[in-house]
């Protein structure tokens, strides 16, 4: 068996080689392409094993092995850079060391979602983020208008057309000139929202799962087609406490000599699911009445952000229990 460690950047990468028993075999940085990976594997006789971290840019490359033969494995970066601290670091040495923990079966392993489900992940994640972009103009769009004291309620964003006439006569010129342009953004990113909308609804192997999901309280059809590529697999969490993990539902922890201390803002998880289910909260506290109950009464006790993130709780507990039906 050849381990290769791969360390692995947008214009090239190093490739460390050890056989079974870690002594290097071959070692070199070659041009980020795939000629350079079939000169470099095809040096090799026998079954390979190979490992990237997990960053931007691994697509290609577990494209790659899959056809050719190549099993790879995807290291957790934070978790990898966590074990193998080391003084002297380059890109040889991250190369090696990744090579060293796959030899010894020490590699913290991220999620490598399935080529299939590949193509509805990244339709729903780019809707998530022309969502926040809408929102952020939104923002920008309000302040703008506050400074001169004309508040937009929360309907008036429904009838944009009827807004900008609205704005138009109490803004200034150069103010006024802002909204228009920003009001024309959100109109162009609602446009690109719902073409991918329209493109998520014809992922049609993927129906029956996304008609199970939507029996939880504020998932429609493109919000559970959102969480469901996003999951993948349910199995691959043992309970659904580190689901909720997961999704950025919970506060981490920073306990130490007796203190007990939460951390808000956490990194760790997935953003894309912490995404969905806060907007999948605010319809469920909007439509349902038991849910908006539930909601109130804590927002009365912790505020408005920790009720909706209680809701969101509540609700990925629900789809996890869906899942693993």
């Amino acid at each position: 068996m050849t381990y290769v460690g791969i360390d692995l950047h947008s214009n090239n990468m190093v490739n460390v080689a050890l056989n079974g028993n870690g002594k290097m075999v071959r070692e070199a940085k070659l041009p980020t392409s795939r000629r350079s990976l079939e000169d470099f594997f095809g040096t090799f006789d026998g079954p390979i094993r190979a490992v990237v971290e997990c960053t931007s840019n691994w697509y290609w490359l577990s494209d790659w092995c899959r056809a050719n033969g190549v099993d790879l494995t995807l290291a957790h970066s934070k978790m990898a850079g966590a074990i193998s601290y080391a003084k002297v670091k380059t890109d040889t040495v991250d190369a090696h060391t990744l090579a060293e923990l796959l030899r010894a079966d020490l590699i913290p392993e991220a999620y490598q979602i399935k080529h299939d489900r590949r193509e509805l992940r990244e339709l729903t994640r780019g809707r998530l983020r022309l969502i926040q972009w809408r929102g952020k103009l939104q923002s920008a769009l309000w302040g703008q208008a506050i400074k001169y004291n004309v508040p937009i309620s929360g309907s008036q964003w429904r009838y944009l057309g009827e807004l900008q006439q609205w704005l138009q006569p109490q803004l200034p010129p150069a103010a006024g000139l802002q909204a228009e342009l920003m009001i024309e953004q959100i109109i162009q990113l609602q446009r690109q929202i719902h073409r991918i909308e329209e493109e998520i609804e014809k992922q049609v192997p993927f129906e029956a799962t996304a008609e199970r999901l939507m029996a939880v309280p504020g998932l429609g059809k493109v919000g559970a087609w959102t969480i469901m590529a996003e999951i993948g697999d349910i199995t691959r969490f043992p309970s659904a406490k580190q689901f909720v993990s997961y999704c950025r539902l919970v506060p981490g922890a920073s306990d130490s000599g007796g203190s007990r201390r939460h951390k808000s803002g956490n990194k760790d998880g997935n953003k894309y699911l912490r995404a969905a289910f806060g907007q999948a909260a605010v319809s469920a506290y909007t439509h349902y009445k038991v849910v908006k109950k539930f909601y109130r009464k804590i927002k009365r006790r912790s505020g408005r952000p920790v009720a909706r993130a209680v809701v969101a709780k509540e609700l990925a507990k629900g789809v996890c229990a869906e899942c693993s039906a």
